[in-house]
């Protein structure tokens, strides 16, 4: 694989079920030197088109052909009637197809563009998937896979590679003409946040605006493998319409990772399917990434993010009006982002360089005392970014548009002051805008958005390895052999298979449940003597494949005292079974237990319910139906972070964190190669009191 920067990728993986393949190369299509219009046409309006004068007005360098059946000529573009032929014109295959003709035809371009080496396609035809019609879109998925021809769409509004000014848009874009710091990727699958975000400040900062369609073979996960490897890059934002393959986008996030591609994410239906987006949720925050309500804060969040210097030391807000500072103060924390107090010197100092009305502080309110003096607005903040406690500075300014020169200068005068006063104490800075529209060139647009990356930018580095071994666990489970009949296990075997694997039971025996005809007494005796054996109180429960108990099932309150009492319990039991088949008797049993400790409960889920493997982690017991909530881990889950999960659920201040931690961490890995679906538990300190599994 090719980076579209032109350096090699650091191993981009497509990693789905079975063993890890490459990912589609995009280099030459994320950056062509020739392009070809499949469907060339002057019609107004229409895709084919609008993508000819897209690369005119943006003064793309390589060179264009166009494919038509009858006309030499579309708009100044050479044309062939058909694809080999326009490849003749350009002297070798191009980087990039962009077929932009009926569904129908796509496939057998897609083919001939495979066999020709084309670099990509792109393909604007809706008629896929997108309509209901997936017979058509494995058509496209064959015909590309023919030659591994990369494909963005079908159903697509195309690929901007701002950077390569090379627009293969349907509809009109317009680049900036001088952009020095195109940091700024975003990955949508959506159309129209993609047609936002190029109408955004003139689509300032991006260095390309990728629009999936209907991913048949360029997805997410693809997507965000390449973007890690260009060099220019340093943030993607990430729109999700869908849920994507979770063991390749955990391969592609640990790449980000190591590239310290930075992520701001955008996910709509969260309030659909909430089960599995929570652990997509999940997996994105073990890769940092940043969540975002809309467009907007979405793609400002990610150019924060590209700007921003990771740093644990806390940010210090400069502004020019005391309203700015308060609200500043006010949104860090809503934020959650702690503003450093500046040490005597620091202040001592500040003092010597502000007007007398300015009170030293963070926020810090410089005043319009020293407005336009570049060089009191270098001293004022190379003096507060090096206080120690200091690791970054958001300078609060709007300039409003369309001031004349004269005037504007003295805002560019006060900002490049900060600039230079930033740059002598080494310190990251970010310019931000309080208003939409009012944003000077290379501004954040908000404070919400700066104040996000910047307790992103805080926190610790993704770890790459972890997330490489989230993917390799995703991976895992299709390779696991399952000879076990599949279906829920008894909980007695539920517990033997927790107890092989380390995880600590409550004391407990297991008397099998008779045959139809044998002696209740005989059963009732083995059982006494084995709750004798365990100590009373004790439970007794029915324990059977076809009805498993739930994790947080009560048992008889207070326990079972004696003899007397466990031989009536037995008698119930025994009764409520007289109805089973042999079948159903055939793995029951009665299972005599211990009670649990007083204390608080977790129950613990270890799942593949979502893109990938995960443990859920919540309440027990009583405590559940009051305080409510959950917090789920990817597997495998080191103990400390099942025990960091369990601290942040409510009312668990006195339970064993430590234990629950180790406990949950072997339940995922249990699942993960005992070839379960799922194991549930419900633990007191580290000790398992339900047991629940499923093959």
């Amino acid at each position: 694989m090719v980076a579209m920067d032109g350096a090699p990728p650091p191993g981009a993986v497509r990693a789905g079920p079975g063993p890890a393949v490459a990912e589609p190369d995009l280099g030459r299509l994320f950056a062509p030197r020739s392009v070809v219009v499949v469907g060339a046409t002057d019609r107004p309006g229409s895709y084919a088109a609008q993508t000819l004068l897209n690369l005119r007005r943006a003064g793309f360098a390589g060179q264009v052909a166009g494919v038509h059946p009858r006309l030499g000529e579309v708009l100044g573009v050479p044309c062939r009637p058909d694809l080999a032929g326009a490849v003749d014109v350009l002297g070798g295959p191009a980087d990039a197809v962009v077929v932009a003709t009926t569904a129908a035809t796509v496939p057998d371009y897609l083919a001939e563009a495979g066999r020709l080496g084309c670099g990509g396609a792109v393909v604007f035809a809706g008629g896929f998937a997108d309509t209901g019609d997936d017979a058509a879109q494995r058509r496209l998925v064959t015909a590309a896979g023919r030659h591994r021809l990369p494909v963005l769409g079908p159903n697509t509004n195309g690929l901007v590679s701002a950077h390569g000014r090379a627009p293969l848009w349907g509809d009109p874009v317009v680049l900036p003409g001088d952009d020095p710091d195109p940091a700024v990727a975003l990955v949508t699958e959506s159309g129209s946040a993609g047609l936002l975000a190029l109408g955004h400040r003139q689509a300032q900062g991006l260095h390309s605006v990728v629009s999936l369609g209907n991913a048949a073979v360029v997805d997410v996960p693809a997507a965000l493998a390449n973007l890690a490897a260009a060099q220019r890059v340093r943030a993607v934002a990430l729109y999700l319409e869908r849920i994507p393959d979770g063991a390749r986008l955990a391969s592609a996030l640990a790449l980000c990772a190591r590239a310290d591609l930075r992520i701001a994410v955008l996910r709509t239906g969260r309030h659909i399917d909430t089960g599995r987006g929570r652990v997509l949720d999940a997996l994105l925050a073990e890769a940092g990434a940043v969540a975002c309500p809309d467009v907007h804060r979405l793609i400002e969040t990610a150019r924060a993010l590209a700007g921003g210097r990771r740093t644990r030391r806390g940010p210090v807000v400069i502004t020019s009006t005391a309203g700015d500072a308060a609200l500043a103060a006010d949104l860090a924390a809503d934020a959650g982002v702690e503003l450093p107090g500046l040490s005597p010197g620091t202040r001592a100092e500040l003092a010597s360089h502000l007007p007398r009305t300015a009170v030293p502080g963070n926020p810090l309110n410089h005043t319009t005392g020293v407005w336009a003096d570049a060089g009191a607005m270098a001293r004022i903040t190379a003096a507060v970014a090096a206080d120690p406690a200091v690791g970054s500075v958001l300078y609060v300014q709007d300039e409003p548009p369309g001031l004349h020169p004269d005037d504007s200068a003295e805002w560019l005068a006060t900002r490049e002051g900060v600039l230079l006063g930033a740059a002598r104490a080494d310190a990251g800075v970010l310019v931000v805008a309080g208003m939409p529209g009012q944003e000077p060139a290379g501004a954040v647009s908000g404070l919400p958005a700066a104040l996000a990356a910047v307790a992103a930018l805080r926190e610790a580095a993704p770890d790459a390895t972890r997330l490489a071994r989230i993917a390799a666990g995703a991976r895992r489970h299709h390779a696991v052999p399952t000879p076990f009949r599949p279906g829920p296990l008894a909980e007695h075997d539920a517990k033997a298979a927790l107890d092989a694997a380390g995880i600590g039971v409550l004391r407990h025996a297991v008397v099998p449940l008779p045959d139809g005809d044998a002696d209740g007494e005989a059963v009732a005796t083995a059982v006494a003597l084995a709750a004798a054996q365990i100590g009373f109180p004790v439970t007794v429960r029915l324990s059977s494949p076809g009805s498993a108990a739930t994790p947080d099932a009560p048992g008889p309150a207070g326990g079972l005292t004696s003899a007397d009492r466990v031989g009536r319990r037995v008698g119930e039991l025994l009764a409520g079974a007289a109805g089973m088949d042999d079948l159903e008797r055939c793995g029951s049993a009665l299972l005599i237990e211990a009670l649990a400790r007083p204390g608080v409960a977790l129950t613990m889920t270890a799942h593949r319910q979502g893109p990938v493997p995960a443990l859920t982690v919540g309440l027990g017991g009583a405590w559940a139906q009051v305080l409510t909530g959950t917090r789920t881990v990817p597997l495998p889950a080191p103990p400390e972070l099942v025990t960091r999960a369990a601290a942040a659920l409510p009312g668990t201040a006195t339970a064993d964190l430590e234990a629950a931690g180790r406990a949950g961490s072997r339940l995922g890995n249990l699942l993960l190669e005992g070839g379960f679906t799922e194991l549930r538990m419900t633990v007191n300190g580290g000790t398992a009191v339900r047991a629940q599994a499923r093959r």
